[in-house]
């Protein structure tokens, strides 16, 4: 394998660029590379060009927000072992009451993302979710 395969890359899939740059800046901050998107859409683009070790979700995007992304994500099994962090200004327990919505239309359930972190936490604690999904 060589360096350019053996880099830790997190794709960030955010709309707001003042936010891909702060998530840029604090993924660089712990030696990771990251992949920069604007939607759900050319993050799944990103995905199959490019498996990243995990990623940096917002849920309110146009195109295609983040539990749409979520929802198509889960069905490839390919990416099933890439932790999914959602960041987001969407309040936790609204953002999982949507998805207990969904799953009453949905044929696949879509489980409740493991890491959930809000656009205010303070940026140490977000360093720290994205390093311990990086390591399982």
């Amino acid at each position: 394998m060589n360096q350019e395969e053996s880099k830790t890359r997190v794709l960030i899939v955010d709309d707001e660029a003042q936010m891909r740059f702060y998530l840029m800046t604090l993924v660089k901050s712990l030696g990771f590379e990251p992949i920069l998107t604007k939607d759900g859409v050319q993050g799944l683009a990103e995905l199959k060009r490019v498996k990243p070790s995990a990623i940096i979700l917002d849920i309110m995007m146009p195109n295609k927000g983040g539990a749409r992304f979520y929802q198509e994500f889960l069905q490839e099994p390919d990416w099933q072992d890439v932790p999914v962090v959602f960041f987001s200004g969407v309040d936790r327990n609204a953002f999982f009451h949507y998805i207990k919505m969904l799953n009453i239309k949905e044929k696949h359930n879509i489980p409740e993302p493991e890491y959930y972190v809000a656009k205010d936490a303070d940026p140490e604690y977000l360093k720290t979710v994205v390093k311990e999904c990086i390591k399982k």
